[in-house]
């Protein structure tokens, strides 16, 4: 192992259990207004939107950290707080910045000058001002394969895809027959196969074309799923990305976030809903569950859900990922004239950004690998994954990338309650049919997780609109139930 790691990793067991003891077990109320099932970004948000509104609320979360898919380690990770999870702001990413800003959060920029770089077919290709060179054979028809998909996307739209012109074709096919059908170049198949893995956690094999098409609409198209300057990846918050979560605890109350507690079974009616935790037990008047699809299968429902809803969330699964940190004593990358984005097709298969803030005294390189690239890391030991990930860096940006100071991994498909990462993806004959069951509430119960959002599914942004919408609209039940009783 690299030096420093060993100790860093005891630091950083200790200061998570300081974190952890910080948000000790309450005992709640035994009735309240609403229950918010996940203590992530998006019941985090649901919470407070609900709190500032007078509702009285309970967050319950399985895990013993409150952030969710977002996870920020600031005491332990030597060289400056590090995100194991969700961490990305977009420049359109309203509804969070929004939200951060209030709190007291502030942004820093993500994108680092300097050339990109694509790894393709044996060659390392520098891209100065992310173009690559267009004499290059492939690059053309990269270039309008972009163009080509993004056309799709906006035939699909964001709103209602499973409405959309030719749903019900568009989801009988996968991303790898459309790629079969309109590209020529196994090297623009290749790129376009990474795009997939990174962006999803799954192969274009595994994807309905029609989630595909949905996903790159949402998120306003794929130049901007694909930025490292702006677009999607634009900034970062300072001291990370679990702070937005861990502020709305201080916000509204840390006795209403109560850890450790999985939620397995769910009795729900028109006088209200409750929860069971083993032999443990709460009652409300609404739920929020904050969850994805998957997780949410977990739980068994008393009376069942609509089918729609059930085939749903036992359709869809959750991308594989692995988030690959390695840090260093200076930016040498930048120094070279690189900007750290890196997009690989024939090594490891992964994408790389520059993860080094101001503040950071450590330089960071973080990489994503996703779907099958995935299954080929996950095979090797650690050791060997270590060694091909900065034999590769060392490919990319030369001898320095060696001997980082510190390398951590992230294994979201082994998260207990996350169950993958980093969103949730559709095969085939799942949007069209059962896509709407994604946001419609089933009486008391209400649906938000990024994966409910109608914009950014799948980024923080997803998450908080997702949250809002929901607690917006129990809001609105609890008022008109309030004025009905004033009115007996």
């Amino acid at each position: 192992m690299c030096r420093s790691r060993q100790a860093a990793r005891s630091k950083r067991e200790e200061s998570a259990l300081t974190h952890l003891n910080t948000y000790e077990s309450v005992t709640p109320d035994p009735d309240v207004d609403v229950i918010i099932i996940g203590a992530g970004i998006s019941g985090s948000a649901a919470a407070k939107a609900l709190h500032d509104q007078g509702a009285s609320v309970l967050v319950v979360e399985a895990n013993d950290r409150i952030g969710g898919r977002t996870w920020t380690e600031q005491e332990g990770a030597p060289g400056g707080p590090i995100d194991y999870g969700g961490m990305f702001i977009g420049e359109t990413h309203t509804h969070l910045i929004e939200l951060g800003t209030s709190l007291g959060l502030e942004m820093t920029p993500s994108g680092k000058p300097g050339d990109d770089t694509y790894i393709v077919a044996g060659n390392v290709l520098r891209a100065p001002d992310d173009q690559l060179d267009p004499n290059l054979p492939f690059v053309p028809e990269f270039l309008s394969s972009l163009k080509a998909l993004d056309e799709l996307a906006d035939s699909v739209g964001w709103d209602q895809p499973w409405a959309s012109p030719n749903a019900a074709a568009l989801d009988s096919k996968t991303v790898a027959t459309w790629l079969a059908e309109t590209i020529e170049s196994e090297e623009v198949r290749r790129l376009h196969t990474v795009i997939v893995n990174t962006l999803l956690g799954a192969d274009p094999y595994e994807v309905s074309l029609l989630y595909w098409a949905y996903y790159v609409s949402e998120c306003e198209g794929i130049q901007s799923l694909m930025g490292t300057r702006d677009g999607a990846q634009w900034a970062w918050w300072f001291g990370g990305a679990a702070q937005v979560s861990w502020r709305i605890a201080d916000a509204i109350g840390r006795d209403k976030f109560l850890l450790e507690w999985p939620v397995d079974r769910i009795e729900h009616d028109e006088s209200g809903v409750t929860l069971f935790s083993g032999q443990r037990s709460l009652r409300a008047r609404h739920i929020v569950i904050a969850m994805s699809p998957l997780a949410a299968n977990q739980i068994r429902f008393e009376p069942a859900l609509p089918t729609s809803r059930a085939q749903l969330q036992a359709r869809a699964p959750m991308g594989r990922y692995y988030k690959v940190q390695a840090r260093y004593p200076s930016s040498f990358w930048v120094e070279q004239g690189y900007s750290g984005a890196l997009l690989d097709t024939e090594d490891v298969g992964v994408f790389l950004l520059d993860g080094t803030k101001p503040t950071d005294t450590l330089a960071t390189l973080i990489g994503f690998i996703g779907g099958s690239n995935y299954d080929r890391w996950a095979a090797h030991t650690p050791q060997e994954r270590e060694r091909a990930f900065l034999d590769l860096l060392v490919k990319a940006f030369g001898p320095q990338a060696a001997d980082p100071s510190y390398f951590h991994e992230t294994d979201w498909t082994q998260q207990e309650w996350a169950k993958g990462g980093p969103v949730t993806y559709m095969p085939p004959g799942v949007l069209a049919n059962f896509g709407a069951a994604l946001r419609d509430p089933v009486g008391k119960v209400h649906f938000a997780g990024t994966e409910a959002s109608f914009q950014w599914s799948g980024y923080m942004e997803g998450g908080v609109r997702a949250g809002q919408k929901a607690a917006a609209a129990i809001a609105e039940e609890l008022e008109r139930t309030a004025n009905k009783g004033a009115l007996v």
